[in-house]
């Protein structure tokens, strides 16, 4: 009740609101602002959408600037829109108000699971994904939140579990969701399941991770230093045989922001003998099929790099993979990039350089060379 004595409002958070600008602004330190440690919220008897309800209450899931993305969260109580009262409820007398419909849809579920109007489940973990194509928004922001809580998960006695992303099975990252909590060790072999779609489940009990800031590495550092670890103890890097130190060329020459002309067979050869034959140079292609469809292959190849270039863009969010002390030369393409590939290698203990959009081969070069006498 304090906004309604003291004027506060409580609005959907934006980048601009973000404590990442804020860190940013302060060169010499953090500011005051840490990163906040994991936590999980627990519910029982929950219709389990977009948002969380449970008796008398609903939560937004995690605690995340992209809520303003979710459009189902303009109403808390939305996912009881399509529940027909008087069908379920034909002895109630008079209109029945939408938290009435709430509170009186969640006990039948919880007395009577064949009559509920949502599929029932015994336990979920809600890690809802807005942007359901967005690579970098679920391997940052959504995935890692449950790596602090794995021990628990991969033991030979967890129940069956589901997992909810709320992405249909046709959006485009519906694949790599799969893979993503197959890096973890969880499969269906695990007695799990992910629940791809956006309508409503009932769990008969529930568990919210609640991280997942927006556009802030530093502000989830917990659940990706979980989920690093996690994943280095079950994944060994591509083999390489060679002593030569391995320089990864993201080459985005199938990708909507195209950058096949920057990092060409020119710009190739010249870093290859600028870097004589210290530097094995390995092109990473986004029109590698094969490769784009195995997230274990990919996570491999930036395991075994030293060094790791690439343009801003989401398949830099690998980078949180690479070895540490890695060196990382980032293309900001252009003015107002954010700095979220700054902050992940920074907080992985790697080298982090970026680049201008025309910056040439001769400067990526030297940025390396230079990164190798610190």
């Amino acid at each position: 009740l304090l906004w309604k004595k003291w004027g506060f409002q409580i609005l959907p958070s934006t980048m601009t609101d973000s404590p990442t600008s804020l860190l940013r602004s302060f060169s010499d330190s953090l500011g005051g602002v840490l990163p906040p440690p994991p936590t999980m919220i627990y519910g029982r008897n929950a219709a389990v959408g977009q948002m969380v309800n449970v008796k008398n209450e609903a939560y937004f899931p995690g605690c995340t600037a992209w809520w303003n993305a979710c459009t189902g969260l303009k109403n808390s109580l939305a996912a009881f829109k399509d529940v027909k009262a008087t069908e379920l409820f034909p002895e109630w007398k008079g209109q029945m108000g939408r938290e009435t419909l709430r509170e009186e849809t969640l006990d039948l579920c919880a007395k009577d699971e064949e009559r509920c109007p949502f599929p029932v489940y015994e336990i979920v973990i809600q890690l809802h994904q807005c942007y359901c194509n967005a690579f970098f928004h679920f391997s940052i922001e959504i995935w890692p939140r449950i790596a602090p809580f794995l021990e628990t998960l991969l033991s030979d006695d967890v129940p069956q579990f589901a997992i909810r992303i709320g992405c249909p099975k046709n959006e485009g990252g519906y694949s790599l969701f799969h893979q993503y909590f197959s890096l973890y060790g969880l499969n269906g072999t695990r007695g799990f399941e992910i629940l791809p779609h956006d309508s409503t489940v009932f769990a008969k009990e529930v568990l919210m991770p609640t991280e997942g800031f927006s556009h802030s590495p530093l502000l989830n550092y917990w659940g990706l230093v979980s989920a690093r670890e996690a994943v280095h103890r079950r994944i060994r890097p591509r083999r390489h045989l060679s002593e030569k130190k391995v320089v990864l060329v993201i080459i985005r020459d199938s990708s909507r922001r195209g950058d096949g002309d920057v990092f060409n067979q020119y710009f190739l050869e010249v870093l290859a003998k600028g870097l004589q034959d210290k530097y094995e140079i390995r092109p990473y292609k986004s029109s590698d099929k094969n490769l784009m469809a195995c997230l274990e292959c990919q996570v491999k190849e930036f395991m075994s790099a030293d060094v790791v270039i690439g343009s801003h863009g989401a398949g830099l969010s690998l980078v949180l993979f690479a070895k540490t002390g890695a060196t990382v030369i980032e293309r900001i393409v252009q003015l107002g990039d954010s700095a979220i590939y700054a902050e992940l290698p920074f907080i992985m203990g790697m080298k982090y350089f970026p680049l201008a959009a025309n910056a040439p081969a001769e400067a990526y070069r030297d940025a390396i060379l230079f990164a190798d006498l610190a």
